[in-house]
C-alpha cells in the first residue's frame, strides 16, 4: 500500500489521475468512429450524387431524341454562300433566289463613279429625295457588247450584242464558301460548280474601269430588250502574252470562268 500511494498525497488525487488516463485511452476509439462515419457519409452522398447525375443524363438524352431539328437536319440546312449569277434570271439547283434584277454600273466613258457592277433589284425603295438637285454620280444599266463564245440558246439564237443584261443574287442551301475562278470552267476538286461562263469587264480602251465578273455561258436578255443605250458594258476578256505566261495562256482566246462553292 505504501508503494501505490507513494506518488499521490490524497485519495482524491489518485482518482483524478485515473480519469485522465481513461480519457486518453478513449481518444483513438473516437477517432476511428469518426473516420468510419465520414466514409459512410461519403458513400451515401456519392451514391446520391451518381443517381442524380444519371437521372439528369437520361433527361438530356430524352430531350435530344424528341427535338424536331436533329443534328443531321442542321447540317443539311446550313448553307449561306452568296454569289451573283450575271446574265441569268434564275439560280442553279441547290441555291435559293435572294432577288433577281438588272445589271448596272457607271457609264463606260466616265472617268469617275463606281468601278464595280451592281445587280439592281427591280423593286427599288426610296428614302428622302430631291428631284430638283442633280446627283454627280450616275448609275446606268448594262449591256452585252459583241460577246463571243457564248451559247445563244436562251437568246433564241439571236445575237446578244446590245441587249440589256439581267442578274440574280443566289444563296446556297448547303455550301458556306464561294469563289470565282478565272480561266477555268471546271472547279477544283472538292468544290461544286454553281455555273460556268466567260470572264467579262469594261473595254480596256474606255475611260471607265470595272471589276472582272463571270457572265453565264448561256446568258439571257433583260425583258427591256434591245435598245443600244450603252451605259455599263460587258466585254469578253483575252490574255496578252508577256508578263502573262503563254503557254498556258493563248492570245485571242476568250477567258472562261467558274463560280464554285464548298
Amino acid at each position: 500500500m505504501a508503494i501505490v500511494w507513494s506518488g499521490f498525497s490524497t485519495l482524491a488525487e489518485l482518482f483524478q489521475w485515473r480519469r485522465y488516463i481513461k480519457l486518453l485511452l478513449a481518444v483513438p476509439v473516437l477517432v476511428v468512429l469518426a473516420v468510419g462515419s465520414y466514409k459512410m457519409g461519403l458513400q451515401r452522398g456519392g451514391a446520391v450524387t451518381m443517381n442524380a447525375f444519371r437521372s439528369s443524363e437520361s433527361r438530356v438524352r430524352r430531350d435530344i431524341s424528341q427535338t424536331p431539328n436533329s443534328s443531321s437536319q442542321t447540317v443539311i440546312s446550313a448553307g449561306g454562300a452568296i454569289y451573283t449569277r450575271w446574265g441569268r434570271t434564275e439560280c442553279p439547283s441547290g441555291s435559293d433566289t435572294v432577288y433577281s434584277g438588272i445589271a448596272g454600273g457607271s457609264e463606260h466613258s466616265h472617268s469617275g463613279g463606281g468601278s464595280n457592277y451592281l445587280c439592281l433589284p427591280t423593286d427599288p425603295i426610296w428614302g428622302r429625295y430631291n428631284e430638283g438637285a442633280e446627283k454627280h454620280s450616275k448609275l446606268f444599266g448594262a449591256e452585252y457588247e459583241v460577246p463571243t463564245g457564248i451559247d445563244l440558246t436562251n437568246m433564241g439564237g439571236q445575237s446578244a450584242h446590245d441587249n440589256n443584261a439581267p442578274c440574280v443574287v443566289c444563296r446556297s442551301q448547303t455550301k458556306t464558301s464561294v469563289i470565282m475562278i478565272p480561266a477555268r470552267n471546271i472547279c477544283y476538286d472538292d468544290w461544286t460548280l454553281e455555273y460556268a461562263g466567260y470572264l467579262m469587264a469594261e473595254a480596256s480602251s474606255h475611260t471607265g474601269r470595272t471589276e472582272f465578273v463571270c457572265v453565264d455561258g448561256s446568258p439571257e436578255a433583260d425583258p427591256a430588250g434591245f435598245r443600244d443605250e450603252n451605259g455599263a458594258l460587258f466585254y469578253n476578256v483575252e490574255g496578252v502574252c508577256g508578263s502573262l505566261p503563254c503557254p498556258p495562256y493563248v492570245p485571242r482566246r476568250e477567258i472562261t470562268c467558274a463560280v464554285c462553292t464548298k
